[in-house]
């Protein structure tokens, strides 16, 4: 079965020349600026559009998978029991059939089941690639690395989803949780563990390689005989059946040191809007709108934000 990629940047460089054996390590996203990507306080409110879902799971399927999903991040634990993180992932459903991405303070997960394409089209008319499962899109400022908004789209075009471990005989199925999993890791700013060169930046800039936590540059993912603490990660860059997607709903030791080394649990914790919005809902999340415009001087503020935001897209 070809090896089918969950997410990756958008972006890519020609390969370094030779490079230290890879430690174990996690990999935090970074900005063209090389700020380290990551919340203010990280309580992502996803909105997932269930109002026409794909077939094999029910709505109520798929939201309970998706707020597994980002129950293996929130509750993150080096021991298996004491939580280490201030990882709060909230998932509500809408009654949405899909949505337009793009940074309004508004955290979506959407099926693209009539075409795999962003929405709305650019002007070239171009397309996802159909062999990329989902994508992730993440705004934020370009200078501190802060986020401000990611959405995630799942390709209910090119292929089926469901529950593996319920139906492990139907092999034609992705494991929805698994790579959700994986693309919560992106929306709370972390990269692959490994490097596809040749990625290149939203504005066509290459990428370069970046470095893990250890300082040490990550190796190809092309490379054979990675070491298991690259390839079993969460974040690793790729899933070779359905059956190796369900390894990634359970997080690897790396995956749950970048949470906690990121996010560490703070007594007192309060969740606080991303910079330039401000909290418009209550309930289990953190609920964020574009904020008042009516004084000069704050939209002032707001444009020259915009103007600093970067979108960086995962797959």
């Amino acid at each position: 079965m070809k090896t089918r990629a969950i997410l990756v940047m958008t972006m890519i460089v020609a390969g370094l020349s030779t490079l230290p054996s890879p430690a174990a390590a996690y990999v935090q996203t970074t900005t063209e600026a090389g700020a380290p990507s990551a919340w203010k306080t990280p309580c992502p409110k996803m909105e997932f559009s269930l109002g026409d879902p794909p077939p094999e799971l029910d709505a109520q399927g798929y939201l309970n998978a998706a707020r597994a999903a980002g129950e293996a991040w929130s509750q993150a634990a080096f021991d298996g029991a004491d939580r280490c993180t201030n990882v709060i992932f909230t998932v509500v459903s809408v009654p949405d059939d899909a949505g337009q991405v793009g940074m309004d303070y508004h955290n979506r997960l959407i099926f693209r089941q009539d075409e795999w394409c962003s929405d709305p089209l650019p002007e070239d008319g171009s397309c996802y690639d159909p062999s990329i499962l989902a994508l992730t899109s993440v705004f934020q400022l370009t200078y501190s690395g802060e986020i401000l908004d990611a959405d995630l789209e799942v390709n209910a075009h090119d292929f089926t989803w469901g529950d593996f471990v319920a139906h492990p005989e139907d092999t034609s199925v992705q494991d929805f949780q698994g790579a959700i999993t994986h693309e919560f890791g992106h929306v709370i700013g972390l990269d692959h563990t490994c490097f596809k060169p040749g990625e290149k930046f939203s504005d066509g800039k290459s990428k370069p390689r970046p470095n893990d936590n250890n300082g040490n540059p990550v190796p190809d993912c092309s490379e054979s005989n990675l070491p298991a603490i690259i390839t079993d990660a969460t974040m690793y860059a790729s899933a070779a059946s359905p059956s190796a997607e369900v390894g990634l709903r359970s997080l690897s030791p790396d995956d749950v040191q970048a949470a906690c080394e990121i996010y560490p649990v703070k007594a007192n914790f309060v969740c606080l809007p991303p910079s330039g919005a401000y909290l418009v809902g209550g309930g289990g999340g953190c609920s964020y709108s574009a904020g008042p415009t009516k004084h000069d001087s704050i939209a002032g503020v707001l444009m020259l934000l915009v103007m600093a935001v970067v979108v960086r897209r995962r797959r």
